[in-house]
């Protein structure tokens, strides 16, 4: 077997069986229940049995669609990577598919969503790039994404440290302030083509030199493909991303009568959402609902909403799509097979 059938082939061997994958949700479930359970305790069960059965169910209905859009937001983003600079076309349900599949390998690999990444990488080299390039891309369409996310940190936390749009304490605006600069500063000094410090340890005998060296040819690759029309409709797609996954929050904040500033809501968003890129499995559960259950006690909401707005925001962006994403993830073959015909369609 060739190194490339065997690159192809690994991430599809790596998924679980179905049993392990249940059981896992299984896990997950307990787990979640349980940290459910304590910051219920802490609350007081009353004050949460009556934040549920005051909740307006309507406002599950916003939940669902604004995950919608958040995933088809996505999909667009790896569509725009495949494509650019000559790449290959592929049909909006085949972005779909891809989004889905490395969503549910994400459910699954612990160590900060590195399973989905894993997933999205075999796609982009059945789609015919080399490895350097596959790799690259998938972590430039990540920094990209991930870019949007630090940048509407950075302006709800301004906002609300200048009190325009709410108020929380320094200590949950000040570190969006200060580190999401630093890191947009880092990044434009290191990618600077003059520098050309990663394209020379790409091929480094250093695994930690080489992996520091395609972090920083993502983010190079980044600075590339933001001025293109590709890249434009990338910012603009991850945008709706973010956005739709913030306002299912809104609307499961809603849901249970708490009306805050939409600026708070991103603050409490994006410090809860941290969580998620600890190294543990399924996405972070129990660890993210705590972080931003109390991170919305921060912004002023009192633990027993907080904490049943968000079970419904984690039903809605996190559970409901669990099935399909992991349907997705064993139907990866048929995704491969799409990419290959779409890479060898011409041009």
């Amino acid at each position: 077997m060739t190194n490339e059938t065997r690159s192809r082939t690994s991430v599809a061997a790596d998924v679980p069986p179905g049993w392990r994958a249940a059981l896992g949700l299984v896990v997950a479930l307990l787990v979640a229940v349980g940290v459910g359970t304590l910051i219920a305790k802490a609350a007081g069960f009353s004050r949460v049995k009556d934040a549920i059965l005051a909740a307006d169910s309507t406002w599950f209905l916003v939940c669902f669609f604004a995950e919608v859009a958040a995933f088809g937001g996505y999909a667009v983003v790896v569509s725009e990577a495949l494509r650019w600079r000559g790449g290959p076309k592929v049909r909006y349900g085949l972005s779909v598919h891809v989004t889905l599949a490395s969503l549910g390998a994400t459910r699954v690999v612990a160590a900060a969503g590195a399973g989905g990444l894993a997933v999205t990488y075999w796609c982009f080299r059945r789609a015919d790039f080399s490895t350097r390039d596959a790799l690259v891309r998938v972590l430039g369409l990540n920094t990209l994404v991930y870019l949007v996310f630090g940048v509407g940190a950075w302006v709800a936390a301004l906002l609300v440290t200048l009190r325009v749009s709410g108020r929380a304490a320094l200590g949950l605006t000040l570190p969006w302030l200060v580190v999401v600069p630093l890191c947009i500063v880092a990044a434009h000094a290191v990618t600077d083509p003059a520098r050309g410090w990663s394209s020379r340890a790409l091929d480094s005998r250093s695994l930690l030199r080489r992996a520091l060296a395609y972090a920083v040819a993502g983010a190079a690759w980044v600075r590339d493909v933001v001025p293109s029309p590709e890249g434009r409709r990338s910012l603009a797609a991850s945008g709706v991303y973010w956005a739709g996954d913030v306002v299912c929050l809104w609307a499961a904040l809603r849901s249970v009568g708490v009306e805050i500033p939409f600026a708070e809501i991103v603050l409490a968003y994006a410090t809860g959402y941290v969580a998620m890129v600890l190294p543990l499995p399924f996405a972070g559960v129990g660890g993210v609902d705590a972080a931003m259950t109390f991170a919305l006690t921060g912004v002023g909401v009192a633990l027993a909403p907080a904490l049943v707005a968000v079970a419904v925001y984690r039903l809605f962006g996190f559970w409901v799509p669990t099935i399909p994403a992991l349907a997705a993830l064993v139907l990866l073959p048929r995704a491969g097979r799409g990419l290959e015909q779409a890479a060898a369609a011409p041009a």
